[in-house]
């Protein structure tokens, strides 16, 4: 079973250049343990349905999923980091008690927003990049990826349940943590490391994902060894065929 899925890329300029926000997943986890990840998560009934509600500004015209996507990336980022991005009342603040029991299904996200007097403009999450995990995957997401800024003042918090480590950190910075060995990186997120090592500023960012025009969906290949086992994922890029090994668990 594919689950949809989708995830954000919270960007922000420091005096040090373009920062992207990271998460590590606990190892404990059934997806991704111990690596290093952009916040997201499963899209579920709710987020369907809060995307249609007055809760959610948008003039951009754009289907129901795209929509409901958009609003799990940010529920999903609220609960791993403890940032409400995209937030049309800027002066709003998520004490930490409605964010975990948001986290632990005791809040709903809508009931949390208008208990904040907070709401989404989902024009400002930006619609960037669509995979889909290998067949052979112990699990499967169809997942889209979006872009927004962070403000200055947003300070990252992981929820010590499903990730323990967060940071602001340099898109380069991280890739070479990776080549070191120091840290684990998906596939998907190598990548996306990538291509943002290639900007300068949050702005370039967005203004390269909004000409885009049509998004075609990566679908990754699962390659197999001689002893029925997954050794390495090929994948197609618009820079290129590519090849990583499979993702190993933090150890």
């Amino acid at each position: 079973m594919i689950r949809e899925a989708a995830a954000l890329i919270l960007l922000r300029d420091s005096s040090n250049g373009l920062e992207v926000c990271m998460l590590r997943r606990v190892k404990t986890s059934g997806f991704a343990a111990g690596a290093y990840v952009f916040p997201g998560g499963a899209v579920d009934e709710a987020d369907h349905g809060l995307s249609t509600t007055n809760a959610c500004f948008f003039e951009q015209q754009t289907d129901s999923k795209l929509l409901a996507c958009k609003v799990a990336a940010l529920r999903e980022t609220l609960e791993e980091a403890g940032i409400l991005a995209a937030n049309v009342n800027t002066t709003a603040v998520i004490n930490s008690s409605s964010r975990h029991k948001l986290h632990d299904g005791e809040l709903s996200f809508e009931m949390l927003l208008a208990e904040h007097a907070a709401s989404l403009d989902l024009d400002n999450v930006i619609f960037y990049d669509h995979w889909i995990t290998p067949d052979g995957a112990p699990k499967r997401f169809d997942t889209r990826f979006f872009l927004t800024k962070a403000l200055l003042d947003h300070d990252i918090a992981h929820d010590n349940k499903e990730t323990d480590s967060s940071c602001w950190a340099l898109p380069e910075d991280i890739l070479s943590l990776y080549d070191q060995g120091k840290v684990k990186l998906m596939p998907v997120t190598h990548v996306q490391l990538k291509r943002l090592s290639k900007f300068n500023t949050s702005d370039d960012v967005l203004a390269f994902a909004k000409n885009q025009g049509n998004i075609p969906v990566t679908e990754p290949i699962m390659n197999w060894g001689d002893q029925g086992k997954p050794v390495s994922v090929t994948i197609n890029l618009a820079e290129g065929e590519v090849e990583y090994p499979v993702f190993q668990k933090r150890a």
